[in-house]
């Protein structure tokens, strides 16, 4: 909706808000919720669920909505804040699913006794 009524010239706030509202809240929403079954099946490596993996997530909405807003009121500080958290909801995706597979791992391994 943002690139219909906003425009499509190249390098505008409307085209940011628009290509960041595609790929941060769609492709990456979708990287995210599917990460738990792709990245076993791919890599062989099993990831355990844990409820905190939809804190990265409401961090990427939030920030997101936070960098459209910069974007269409313009308001600078807004956008450079918003990028910078949907970045840090991208390295905290990175560090939850790892931590994820290595806690399942190490719940699997039997405990090394005396």
């Amino acid at each position: 909706v943002i690139l219909l009524v906003g425009g499509t010239g190249y390098g505008t706030p409307a085209w940011d808000a628009g290509v960041h509202a595609i790929l941060l809240g769609f492709v990456f929403a979708m990287v995210f919720g599917h990460a738990p079954i792709i990245f076993p099946a791919v890599l062989g490596i099993p990831i355990a669920y844990r409820p905190a993996f939809y804190v990265h997530l409401a961090l990427l909405h939030a920030s997101l909505l936070l960098r459209v807003a910069g974007d269409l009121a313009p308001w600078p500080a807004a956008r450079a804040w918003g990028g910078l958290l949907n970045g840090l909801a991208v390295v905290l995706f990175l560090a939850g699913t790892a931590y994820g597979a290595l806690a399942l791992r190490a719940a699997r391994e039997p405990a090394a006794g005396p």
